[in-house]
């Protein structure tokens, strides 16, 4: 079933929030800029209130427009020739994510479980299933997010406890110690903010949740979700092995998952079920930001068949994977600044003004 009809509740809303930011931002936490970790917790804290306000910008555009698509709203009220330019950035921008989480994917699988398998064979299986899932809609999308999401968070919680409570954790590695210069601290705060950036694909799946629907709740619970997770974790990495141990880890998440899994009985490999469910959430992080340039194309280019723009656009995922040298961290701040205006700053700018011109709007979209 393709998307046309407004058929999504509440906890529909709430995976697809959640799924849509959570990733990469958990492999390496608590890493940010120039490994600046020390005071990752707290930032993480203070960086997701711009998103916050960013998801009341559209619940409250969703109460104005019940259903409407927005992106045709932007268009009436903005005119052709400054649509076509916010939607190619937004596209280029969403494309250039899905070609970066599909390359950490690849980078996580290899250094943890297929180290001399050839990165072409590591990332074919995860195209096919991604672009399968891409042609039939986003309600093929939501089930599988929706499928997962309550696991990921009972798997995420299970560990978290351990790390607080398994005789490891010391809270003297906690409180956050400024020793950096200020533009270090900008740079990690950059980092940080980045990681909530998959919520801009709310803009396009808005339309789809059923009228009266506590839409602000459901978002907003799913990134305070999302941020507990983060800080959780970068607690609890802090906790456990300290800065100086901790800023020569590869991913201190993983192997502190590693340091913690008991040596006998069923939870005897948990690092490998950890990485099996992380490699799901880039599946379906993947899964989201493809579709959402999917989406914006078919908006720009409304006679070509979803199935030819996904074959035009797959094999940049390769290229990008298979020739394009991995940055670890340090090489991340031109992507995560572009990160922040593309899914923050101009979707921000985008809702208020639709809101604020919402007394013309009725009738103008069919």
């Amino acid at each position: 079933m393709r998307n046309t009809i407004q058929q999504f509740r509440g906890f529909d809303l709430f995976a697809f929030t959640f799924s849509s930011t959570i990733t990469l931002g958990v492999a390496f936490l608590p890493y940010v800029a120039d490994g600046e970790i020390r005071s990752a917790w707290l930032k993480l804290i203070i960086t997701s209130i711009p998103f916050l306000f960013q998801v009341w910008l559209i619940s409250k555009y969703f109460r104005l427009y019940n259903n409407m698509d927005f992106f045709k709203v932007f268009k009436n009220h903005a005119g052709p020739f400054i649509y076509f330019t916010i939607m190619a950035y937004l596209i280029i921008s969403s494309i250039f994510s899905t070609m970066k989480v599909t390359q950490d994917l690849t980078f996580l699988v290899r250094t943890f479980m297929l180290k001399t398998t050839p990165t072409f064979f590591i990332i074919l299986p995860f195209i096919i299933l991604i672009s399968i899932a891409v042609h039939y809609g986003l309600l093929t999308i939501v089930r599988f997010v929706s499928f997962f999401v309550v696991a990921e968070i009972i798997l995420l919680s299970t560990f978290l406890t351990w790390g607080f409570f398994g005789g490891y954790f010391d809270w003297i590695f906690i409180p956050p110690v400024m020793n950096v210069d200020l533009s270090v601290f900008l740079n990690s705060s950059i980092s940080d903010a980045a990681r909530y950036g998959g919520i801009v694909t709310l803009l396009g799946f808005i339309q789809y949740v059923k009228r009266g629907e506590k839409t602000f709740r459901a978002m907003s619970t799913g990134l305070l979700c999302v941020m507990l997770v983060y800080v959780s974790l970068s607690l609890v990495v802090l906790g456990v092995f300290g800065y100086e141990e901790a800023i020569h880890l590869i991913s201190p998440i993983i192997t502190l998952v590693q340091s913690i899994t008991p040596s006998t009985g069923l939870l005897e490999r948990m690092d490998l079920l950890f990485l099996g469910f992380w490699i799901i959430s880039f599946i379906k992080v993947s899964c989201i930001l493809f579709w959402f340039s999917i989406h914006l194309l078919e908006q720009l280019l409304p006679k070509i068949k979803r199935g030819i723009l996904i074959v035009c656009i797959t094999p940049l995922f390769f290229i990008y994977a298979n020739w394009v040298p991995f940055q670890f961290i340090e090489g991340w701040h031109a992507y995560n600044i572009n990160v922040l205006v593309a899914s923050l700053l101009v979707p921000c700018l985008l809702l208020i003004f639709v809101i604020l011109r919402h007394r013309n709007s009725r009738g103008m979209v069919s």
